[in-house]
């Protein structure tokens, strides 16, 4: 089994922008890396993962228009961060 790494999620962007190509690709990496579970955020995001898709009303939007919102049209859809929250119960 592969070692799992324990970082902040402030020092994985910055590592992996140091060597990506562009936005896009920093963003891809660093959600793969957190959501395979390669890497363990700790501090205020740890258990966190990253939603990479963008909301349902954007997908109706395409469906019923045959293109995206011209707001997404303009900028690139931006991925959320999803922490996990305490069961006071268990």
């Amino acid at each position: 089994m592969e070692a799992q790494t324990q970082t902040t999620l402030l020092d994985l962007i910055q590592s992996v922008n140091e060597s990506a190509c562009n936005e896009e690709e920093a963003i891809a990496t660093v959600a793969y890396l957190i959501n395979s579970g390669r890497v363990r955020l700790c501090g205020n995001f740890a258990g966190a993962k990253i939603n990479t898709r963008p909301p349902l009303d954007v997908f109706l939007h395409w469906i019923r228009c045959g293109h995206l919102p011209h707001s997404l049209e303009e900028r690139p859809f931006r991925p959320t961060l999803t922490k996990k929250t305490r069961s006071r119960h268990g």
